[in-house]
């Protein structure tokens, strides 16, 4: 298992994992459904979806099987896949320069994801502190449809 936390600039509300050989084409991600979910799958990249427009902390956790959570602590629980035919991931912000970014070795292959966001309630406004996190847990697996396990939705004042 490893885990590596990143703080990234969440441009558009948005950060990448992208298989290093990836031909996905990134505007076409963002479906309804994937907004709805707050991941687009694109088969070798996932568009992690975020509630702020600044930098975020993303830990992505590189799994042997599927991570034991507790669906109390986290806001918005979402599942997806991703191809690693090269064996590398990119992490990165949406707007930034793609070879300059991190990476993380993992087995060539097919991983099943799980996303979660927790501290959501924490954002009064998106360019102030808050304690949103934003993690991505993947393991060998089968790729399958993405679904959402947990729905986050703003509260409202009215």
């Amino acid at each position: 298992m490893s885990k590596q936390q990143f703080r990234l600039f969440a441009d558009y509300f948005q950060c990448y994992l992208m298989d290093d050989c990836s031909k996905d084409d990134t505007s076409e991600i963002w479906t309804d459904e994937a907004l709805e979910r707050r991941l687009g799958v694109g088969g070798s990249t996932l568009a992690l979806g975020t509630l702020r427009n600044v930098d975020v902390d993303v830990i992505v956790e590189v799994l042997s099987e599927p991570p034991n959570i507790d669906e109390d602590e986290w806001d918005h629980i979402v599942t997806g896949y991703i191809s690693a035919p090269s064996g590398r991931l990119a992490i990165f912000g949406c707007t930034d320069y793609l070879p300059d970014a991190a990476r993380i070795s993992v087995a060539p292959g097919d991983y099943e994801a799980l996303y979660r966001c927790r501290g959501l309630d924490t954002i009064e406004v998106e360019w102030e502190d808050a304690d949103d996190l934003y993690v991505i847990s993947i393991w060998p697996g089968p790729n399958r449809e993405s679904k959402i396990i947990k729905n986050w939705k703003p509260t409202s004042d009215d």
